[in-house]
């Protein structure tokens, strides 16, 4: 049985190590295992990294008691048993069965804070979290960077970078309005998310900058409010729940804000990564019901002769 290392990648951790076992035909407790890469799913689906773990087969009771041949084989004798090999070779399987798991990944990072408080596409260096002053420099060096990168993509516009409350206001004329803006401004998020990165690799700090190609922005978080009142008078009328899906942060913070003075609604965010979605709700609905159901089930009980009755 070979003992050579081998390289095995998947979307995760547990996918690479499932691959090991396949090609090398042993279970997971047989194999030694190095976690090298943990995986990510990436940002908007454009920059994925596999898991990457290296895993050869353990050391087997076997080969470690395998004799030397150069050396002459002792006759076992009575206390030979005390001295024989196979315990002290179970006793390493064990020791590296209890120390594998120390080669699992590392916990995930803490999730990002509220939207109201943190935009989650920021770095999370500490260098990146210092605001930097939008200078003649740093606004040229984003116009740049974002012409740049619309010529390379095959759709070449005229882009505007003006500083507006501290933060890089980029105008995209609108000759490829459609393109960029498709999938709801998934697509312009994604350019936004690419920009700031680029430029945090040349500027010291973080930029605030946001994208708008035409008057797309505008009219997009217009929409929002409007579906966002709409909805609250559905929730007002039958009490069902609504759902607003794919929301970057700036988009939910409008929902919230649209909705934050109606006392008999409230608004909420849930989901994971970047984009989430945003319940519209009555508070309280629907607790008082399963609360009084659980209190009806508790009271009832059996008499002696059978039948049940309330206590």
């Amino acid at each position: 049985m070979s003992l050579e290392t081998k390289d095995f990648y998947g979307k995760n951790v547990a996918e690479a190590i499932k691959k090991a076992c396949e090609e090398l035909g042993v279970a997971q407790e047989n194999l030694t295992i190095e976690v090298l890469e943990t995986g990510s799913k990436g940002i908007f689906g454009l920059i994925r990294q596999k898991a990457h773990i290296k895993a050869k087969i353990q050391e087997t009771e076997e080969e470690s008691a395998k004799p030397d041949p150069e050396k002459k084989t002792v006759p076992a004798t009575k206390n030979a048993k005390k001295k024989a090999p196979v315990p002290v070779a179970e006793e390493k399987e064990a020791a590296v069965a209890q120390e594998e798991p120390k080669a699992t990944p590392p916990s995930p990072p803490p999730a990002a804070a509220p939207i109201a408080e943190k935009d989650e596409t920021e770095d999370n260096d500490s260098a990146a979290k210092v605001p930097v002053e939008l200078s003649e420099t740093t606004l040229t060096t984003v116009k740049e960077e974002l012409t740049t990168i619309l010529d390379l993509m095959g759709f070449p516009s005229t882009v505007t970078v003006e500083a507006e409350d501290g933060t890089a206001q980029c105008k995209v004329s609108d000759e490829h309005q459609e393109v960029l803006t498709s999938q709801e401004g998934r697509v312009l998020d994604s350019l936004q998310y690419l920009l700031r990165k680029i430029v945090s690799k040349k500027i010291t700090g973080r930029v605030q900058l946001t994208i708008d190609v035409g008057n797309f922005r505008e009219k997009r978080y217009q929409e929002l409010q409007e579906r966002a009142m709409e909805y609250a008078s559905q929730v007002k009328e039958n009490g069902k729940t609504q759902v607003i899906s794919s929301l970057n942060p700036s988009e939910r913070r409008v929902v919230h804000v649209a909705l934050q003075d109606d006392p008999d609604i409230r608004s909420r965010s849930v989901g994971e990564g970047l984009f989430k979605k945003v319940l519209i709700y009555k508070p309280g609905k629907g607790r008082k019901n399963n609360n009084r159901k659980r209190g009806r089930s508790r009271s009832r009980k059996k008499s002696d002769n059978g039948t049940s009755k309330e206590s």
